[in-house]
C-alpha cells in the first residue's frame, strides 16, 4: 500500500524544508529515503535486511535525485553513526518491527543535532488493519512514553491510518 499522503503530511507538520536526515528502517521500497532525496534533502536512509538495502538501492536507481541519498545496512538499536550527525530523523512505518523500541528511539535522538527534531510516524489502529498487521496492543502509546523520556513534544498528527510524532532534541 502506498502512503504518498502520510509522507507529505508528516513532511509539512514537521516544518523541515532542508538538511542532513537519517531514515531509520526504510525497508524495501526506501519510500521515505526516496521521498525526502526526491525534495533536495541529503538523506541517509538504513536498514537491518541486506535484502531490503538491495532492493532501495535499485529503487533508488530509477529517480533523478534532487538531494543525495546514501543507503546502508545497520542496525536501528546501535547506530553506528556519531553523536549529533543529523538536523532530523525519520522513522515511518518501522518501529512496529524493530525488536527493542525503546533503545532505537533512545539511539534516534543520540545522533540527532541538539535543536533537531525526531520524526516519528507508525500505523495507528485503522492503519494496522488495513496493512493487515496484527493489532496495535498499546504500541503506539509505547512510542509516545519512549519519546517523551528524550526530547521536547513538538506535535502530533493523525491521518486516515498514521499516528505522527514530532519531537526536539534539547540537549
Amino acid at each position: 500500500m502506498e502512503d504518498l499522503e502520510g509522507r507529505k503530511e508528516l513532511l509539512k507538520i514537521s516544518g523541515l524544508k532542508a538538511g542532513k536526515v537519517l531514515d531509520v528502517g526504510m525497508g524495501k521500497c526506501g519510500c521515505m529515503s526516496l521521498f525526502l532525496a526526491r525534495r533536495g534533502f541529503k538523506v541517509t536512509g538504513i536498514d537491518i535486511s541486506s535484502w531490503a538495502v538491495h532492493k532501495s538501492r535499485k529503487e533508488a536507481s530509477r529517480y533523478k535525485l534532487k538531494g543525495s541519498l546514501e543507503i546502508r545496512r545497520a542496525n536501528a538499536e546501535k547506530l553506528p553513526f556519531p553523536d549529533n550527525s543529523f538536523d532530523a530523523v525519520f522513522a515511518y512505518h518501522s518501529l512496529h518491527h524493530i525488536k527493542n523500541v525503546g533503545e532505537a528511539i533512545k539511539e534516534m535522538f543520540r545522533v540527532c543535532k541538539k535543536g533537531g527534531l525526531v520524526v516519528i510516524s507508525d500505523l495507528h489502529s485503522k492503519g494496522r488493519k488495513e496493512y493487515e498487521h496484527e493489532p496495535d496492543r498499546d504500541f503506539m502509546r509505547k512510542v509516545g512514553t519512549y519519546l517523551k523520556r528524550q526530547g521536547t513534544f513538538v506535535q502530533k498528527a493523525r491521518t486516515k491510518i498514521n499516528l505522527m510524532f514530532i519531537y526536539r532534541k534539547d540537549s
